[in-house]
């Protein structure tokens, strides 16, 4: 019995002895296999230094982005939003940094990491290099590798610098967190809170502000044909001031939602947005919008032409931009050959105020639009466009308030037209326009 004990006691300890050495062995075969992803994907190491203990383990990794083309598709695979063709130019030869801590005794705690850029490229790189090599931009993350949970922080920014034109630079940030699931670069689940951002520019003749007050975002990608987000900013202010003009822009409670689903091989789009408030001053117009609404579906989009049209799309950094752009129209006209319903529930303002005195009242729109299946729709193109107008169907409601009606008809070269047209009811103008069988009818009546 006490042999056995012993031995059993033995083997405990050989486990918790080399426990460490399995763990470090582990962890360092993962890191392995996700710097051959980022490796396979335009990002080179120029340097790797590790620190590690017994029970303990830091690396330091240094990339160069090599292929900042290979790099952007990679992300783009991960979202449906387009990258800006600026981020190429950004990355292009950036030197980025990644220090990792992780315990040597496996999912015994969550893996640190902090990815921040030491350089970008030499476009950026000039005016930046003292702020980038202090880690000026950090992103800290703490990663849970059995649920790939993970949560983390931006590093607040305060930072002022003066260009080679004397221009003075103001960046801040505050309050920036984060949590999600998945792979850390191109995560599944992702919500972001940031309490405010703050961008001045002064070249001493133009003057650029942009700030943002409490913004909120969450994110759930599962594919490009099923995903949700949803944003929401408490405030948004831009303001610019050359000896052109002085424009400036002021948002208050926005909110934009949109979703995609697929069921029975077709796929389904939906957008919404909501502004409180919105201002916009200029020496040309100025004007106030109060309670604007839109909620959008295109829906019976085919789920494979669908599939492919978004693959293609999410490959705009291509070299090769030409090819691309025909594959896109081919790829749009296959989706179009498929039926496709488009229904613009609402587009609505509750009040349109122009140049501080003029108010225009509300306006609100409706529309259902329906593209019927055709098979031959490329052919038919080739011949005409025009034909393709057999094909579409289309119902639409606009509400226009008296005041809003008449500023229309006092700036358009077409009033006479219009007003032959217009259904007016005791409150508001309204304009039913229906297209069918190449016919287009305004209130009934035909458009010839």
């Amino acid at each position: 019995m006490k042999k056995a004990i012993l031995i059993s006691s033995l083997f405990v300890i050989l486990i918790m002895m080399l426990a460490p050495l399995i763990g470090n062995s582990f962890m360092q075969s993962l890191i392995d296999d996700k710097v051959k992803v980022l490796e396979s994907n335009g990002l080179k190491i120029k340097h790797l230094k590790t620190d590690a203990s017994y029970f303990n383990t830091k690396k330091h990794f240094e990339f160069v982005l090599e292929n900042s083309n290979k790099f952007v598709n990679y992300l783009s695979a991960y979202t449906k939003m387009k990258i800006p063709s600026y981020v190429n130019t950004m990355l292009n030869g950036a030197t980025i940094a990644a220090d990792i801590e992780y315990s040597n005794i496996p999912f015994s705690k969550a893996i640190t990491l902090d990815i921040y850029p030491l350089k970008l490229s030499k476009v950026y790189n000039k005016h930046l290099t003292k702020f980038l090599a202090s880690k000026g931009i950090l992103y800290h993350i703490e990663y849970n590798l059995l649920s790939r949970d993970f949560n983390g922080f931006i590093k607040d920014i305060d930072a002022a610098y003066t260009l080679k034109n004397n221009a003075k630079v103001l960046m801040k940030l505050s309050g920036a967190r984060f949590h999600g699931n998945g792979d850390v670069l191109a995560p599944k689940k992702v919500e972001l809170s940031i309490h405010s951002m703050n961008f001045n520019m002064d070249d001493g003749i133009n003057k650029l502000h942009l700030s943002v007050d409490s913004l909120r975002s969450s994110s759930d990608f599962e594919s490009f044909i099923k995903y949700t987000s949803s944003s929401k900013i408490f405030s948004l202010k831009f303001s610019l001031k050359s000896l052109e003009d002085n424009v400036s822009l002021s948002v208050d409670n926005l909110q934009v939602e949109s979703s995609s689903g697929v069921k029975d091989d077709k796929v389904s789009l939906n957008s919404k947005s909501f502004i409180g408030n919105l201002l916009f001053h200029s020496k040309k117009v100025n004007f106030k919008i109060e309670t604007f609404n839109s909620d959008i579906v295109i829906q019976n989009l085919d789920k494979k032409s669908f599939q492919e049209f978004a693959k293609l799309v999410s490959q705009s950094n291509m070299i090769n931009k030409k090819l691309l752009r025909q594959e896109i129209q081919a790829s749009l006209i296959n989706l179009f050959s498929h039926s496709l319903e488009l229904k613009i529930k609402d587009i609505s303002l509750q009040d349109l105020m122009i140049n501080k005195n003029e108010d225009l009242g509300k306006m609100k729109i409706s529309s259902k639009v329906i593209i019927k299946e055709d098979k031959d729709l490329a052919n038919k193109l080739k011949i005409s466009p025009t034909l393709l107008l057999a094909n579409i169907q289309m119902q639409t409601n606009i509400k226009l308030s008296e005041a809003m009606y008449l500023k229309i008809l006092e700036d358009s070269k077409m009033a006479s037209m219009i007003r032959s047209y217009a259904k007016e009811d005791a409150d508001a103008v309204r304009f039913d326009i229906s297209f069918k069988d190449s016919a287009l009818m305004v209130n009934d009546k035909v458009i010839k």
